[in-house]
């Protein structure tokens, strides 16, 4: 296990001794080569706890499961990407992935994955927003009250309406947009609806190019 920049204190396991040590290259001199778990920490507090819960290494798969299934079940779920090459893509879905954007467009919008491709220049932050505002109307014909995606700039800023100055006169369409996605959200909330920030790499509707 590499260490990181930032950590101040080692703590290891060799065949039943345990030790916490204040460089790599001391923890190193003492793991190399032999059956040993390993780990930096920041704080001594840290290190010291990691040994006392039993050194063990995180399941990271396993974590990730676990806080997936931990996702609202009964909220829309939206995203926007490039990485496919084709332009922006936009995807809103159910918690299992299951396509839902032909509730907010017609069929031939659609792609053949159930999402929509935005035309040329659009950027991936536009994305969002437009992702955002079809699922809040597809959240209000399903009935949900949960909307959740994975964009803070969305989340918090430009689906109420918050959109710099400067921003706007670059791209009118983004500020129509803005104002679309503002009034919608208006509606979705006072109706008891709510916009969630979940981590990409859990939103159901990833388009499939976020990493862990």
């Amino acid at each position: 296990m590499a260490a990181a920049g930032k950590n101040h204190f080692y703590a290891y396991v060799i065949e039943g001794r345990k030790g916490i040590v204040k460089s790599w290259a001391e923890c190193e001199a003492k793991v190399h080569g032999r059956s040993a778990r390993y780990k930096g920490f920041v704080t001594f507090a840290q290190a010291k706890a990691w040994l006392a819960s039993g050194a063990e290494y995180e399941d990271k798969a396993a974590a990730k499961r676990e806080a997936a299934l931990k996702l609202p079940k009964d909220a829309v779920y939206f995203d926007s990407g490039t990485g496919r090459g084709l332009g922006t893509e936009v995807a809103v879905t159910d918690s299992e992935g299951v396509p839902l954007l032909h509730l907010a467009l017609p069929e031939s919008d659609l792609t053949e994955r159930g999402t929509h491709l935005l035309p040329d220049g659009k950027t991936n932050n536009f994305g969002e927003l437009f992702a955002c505002l079809c699922a809040m109307r597809v959240a209000g014909k399903r009935g949900a009250k949960k909307v959740c995606g994975d964009s803070d700039l969305v989340l918090k800023y430009w689906s109420k309406g918050h959109v710099a100055e400067k921003t706007r006169e670059k791209d009118a369409a983004l500020g129509l947009l803005a104002r679309k996605a503002a009034a919608e959200r208006s509606r979705f909330e006072a109706m008891g609806g709510r916009l969630i920030h979940v981590p990409g790499s859990l939103n159901p509707a990833d388009l499939g190019f976020h990493r862990d």
